[in-house]
C-alpha cells in the first residue's frame, strides 16, 4: 500500500510539472556530479551531455568529427593535433569560446587535483600520453602525443570523460570550488533538487555546429525545441509506466517484457534502437574445461543465435557475433561473419576435447532491461542438447560484477555499456590476464592486433586490423558475443524527433505538442 501511494503522489507532481512545457523525462537514478567527467555513470552522462560539448563528438555511425572546434589536422608523424575553433560559440554565460579556456580545461582535466575519470587514459597510464597543450592563437589550439594514436580523438568524445566538455572558467569559484557547469550546450544549467530532479533551461544563444539539418550522435544539428527538460529520478518501473501511460512522463527506458504493450498504444509510442554496446558470454580461457578451444566452439555452434537473440530481447534484436557494432563504418563483410548453428559438428567438437559431462556454470543476473538471465536460460537448453552440462548461477549484479573482475567464474552472461571505436571495445576484453584479472582474451596475437588499432590512424588499415581480429576470435572463441545491446524506450504520443541515442535521451531537436 506504501508502494501505491508513494508512486501516486509522483504521478501527481510530474502532472505538475508537465504544465512548464518542459520534456520530462526518467531515469532510474540521481545525477552523481555535475562536475565534467568525474564521479559519474550512465545517467550523469545523459544529463550532461545536454549542457556540455567537447571540441570534438562522435557521429551515429562512430566515427569522430569537429564539435567545438571547425576543423581538426593531424601532423605527418601522427604527434600533434591543431583544432581550429569556431567563431560562434558562447558559453552559457554569453562569454566567447577563446583558445585560452580551452588550455584551462585541459590543464585542469590532467591536474590529479580534479580527479578527472579518464585521466589515465591521457597521462601514459595505458595507451595516450599527452605531453602538450599549446595556444597557437585566440581561435587555434595544438595538442602533443608521446606516441601516435588512433584513438586520442575518441577518446576526448567519450561520454565517460564527460565529452572532455570545454566549461567557462567562471564555473568554478577562486577557491577551486566547483560552483555550476557554464558549458556550451543546446541546454544551460538550472537546478538541482537532490534526489528527484535536474532542470536544465534551453539555451536561446546556441548555434548548431555544421550539419544537413538532422542529428548526428554528438554533432548535427542540436538546437532546443523546448523550453527546458526536467530529468525525474523514477527508480520504480511501475511508476515509469503509469507516468507513459498518463502523459505525465514524456519519455523513460522499459523493460523489454513491456514491448507488447505499449507497441499498439494509442496514448504512448514505443522507441526501439540499438546501440553499441554488446550482450555476450564471457568465457574463462583459465578454466579446466573451458581452457580447449574446442570445447569453447562447440558451445557456439549449439546455439541457434537468431533464435535465442529472438527470445531474449522479445524480437528487438538482431544477431552480431562481432565486437564491432552493426551501425559502425568498421562493419564489413567480415564482421558479420558467425560459427555456423551446428549440434553434429558440436558433438564431434566435444569428443575431440575429451569432454565428458563436466559441470559449466554460466553466472547471471536478473535486472529487467538487460537479457542475462534469458539469454542464460535459452542457451542453457540448446547447449544441453549437444550433451553440454549447463547450470545456472543468479547472482547480484553487484557481485556478479566482482566475479567477473576476479576472474572467478566459468562463464558469464552480461552486457556491456557502449564504446563506439572498436578498439575501444577491445581493450574491455582483451589482454595480459595476470595484470588484469578482468580481461576476458589473452592471446597474444589478440593483443598485438589492438595494439596496431591504438596506433594505426589510416581507416583502411584499421579495417584489416578489425577484420583479422574477428577471424582470430572465431578461431579462439574466447566469449560469445550475441548482439548489440538494444534501447527500449516509451515516449508520449505527441513526441517529435529523434530521443533515444546510445542508451541515453538526447532530446535536441525534440517537440512535444
Amino acid at each position: 500500500m506504501k508502494k501505491l501511494i508513494l508512486a501516486s503522489t509522483m504521478l501527481v507532481a510530474l502532472g505538475q510539472v508537465a504544465m512548464a512545457r518542459d520534456i520530462i523525462v526518467a531515469q532510474s537514478s540521481d545525477l552523481r556530479s555535475n562536475v565534467p567527467g568525474v564521479n559519474r555513470d550512465g545517467n550523469t552522462d545523459t544529463i550532461m551531455m545536454h549542457v556540455l560539448e567537447g571540441l570534438v563528438g562522435y557521429t551515429d555511425n562512430g566515427a569522430v568529427k569537429p564539435l567545438l572546434a571547425k576543423s581538426v589536422s593531424m601532423s605527418d608523424d601522427g604527434l600533434t593535433y591543431t583544432f581550429d575553433l569556431r567563431d560562434d560559440v558562447v558559453f552559457h554565460n554569453g562569454d566567447k569560446l577563446t583558445a585560452d579556456d580551452v588550455i584551462w580545461n585541459m590543464k585542469r582535466y590532467m591536474d590529479p587535483a580534479t580527479k578527472w575519470t579518464c585521466l589515465p587514459d591521457f597521462d601514459g597510464s595505458r595507451v595516450v600520453k599527452l605531453t602538450d597543450v599549446e595556444k597557437i592563437d585566440d581561435e587555434t589550439v595544438s595538442m602533443t602525443l608521446a606516441e601516435p594514436s588512433a584513438v586520442f580523438l575518441g577518446l576526448m568524445a567519450r561520454p565517460e570523460c564527460g565529452f572532455t566538455g570545454i566549461i567557462s572558467p567562471k564555473s568554478v569559484a577562486a577557491d577551486g570550488s566547483f560552483i555550476a557547469p557554464i558549458g556550451t550546450g543546446p541546454f544551460k544549467w538550472d537546478a538541482w533538487k537532490k534526489g528527484e530532479y535536474v532542470h536544465l533551461l534551453k539555451n536561446d544563444a546556441y548555434v548548431s555546429p555544421p550539419n544537413d539539418g538532422k542529428p548526428d550522435g554528438m554533432v548535427g544539428a542540436k538546437d532546443a525545441l523546448v523550453d527546458g527538460v526536467k530529468f525525474m529520478v523514477v527508480p520504480d518501473a511501475s511508476t515509469v509506466k503509469a507516468g507513459i501511460q498518463s502523459g505525465a512522463l514524456d519519455l523513460a527506458e522499459i523493460s523489454p517484457d513491456l514491448v507488447p504493450e505499449f507497441k499498439d498504444s494509442k496514448d504512448a509510442k514505443l522507441i526501439v534502437a540499438a546501440n553499441n554496446g554488446k550482450n555476450l558470454f564471457y568465457m574463462q580461457t583459465r578454466d579446466p574445461v573451458l581452457s580447449k578451444p574446442e570445447v569453447r566452439r562447440a558451445m557456439a555452434m549449439a546455439l541457434d543465435l537468431p533464435q535465442l537473440v529472438a527470445a531474449a530481447s522479445n524480437g528487438t534484436g538482431k544477431a552480431n557475433c562481432s565486437m564491432v557494432a552493426s551501425n559502425s563504418i568498421y562493419y564489413s563483410e567480415t564482421q558479420q561473419k558467425c560459427l555456423p548453428y551446428d549440434p553434429e559438428a558440436a558433438k564431434a567438437l566435444l569428443k575431440q576435447a575429451g569432454y565428458n559431462g563436466e559441470k559449466i556454470s554460466i553466472i547471471a543476473n536478473k535486472r529487467g532491461n538487460v537479457p542475462s538471465y534469458p539469454a542464460a536460460i535459452i542457451a542453457q537448453a540448446m547447449m544441453q542438447q549437444v550433451g553440454l552440462n549447463v547450470e545456472i548461477e543468479v547472482l547480484d549484479y553487484a557481485t556478479q560484477v566482482e566475479r567477473r573482475r576476479s576472474g572467478n567464474y566459468q562463464v558469464i552472461s552480461q552486457s556491456v555499456s557502449p564504446r563506439l571505436d572498436p578498439a575501444l571495445m577491445m581493450s574491455f576484453y582483451v589482454g595480459d590476464k595476470d595484470k588484469n584479472s578482468s580481461l576476458m582474451w589473452d592471446n597474444p596475437k589478440a593483443i598485438a592486433l589492438l595494439d596496431a588499432a591504438y596506433r594505426e590512424t589510416d581507416q583502411a588499415k584499421r579495417q584489416a586490423i578489425f577484420d583479422e581480429f574477428q577471424t582470430l576470435m572465431l578461431e579462439d572463441m574466447p566469449g560469445l558475443f550475441m548482439y548489440d545491446m538494444v534501447d527500449i524506450w516509451a515516449a508520449t504520443a505527441g513526441l517529435e524527433g529523434d530521443p533515444v541515442w546510445q542508451g541515453n535521451a538526447r532530446v535536441w531537436e525534440v517537440s512535444l505538442p
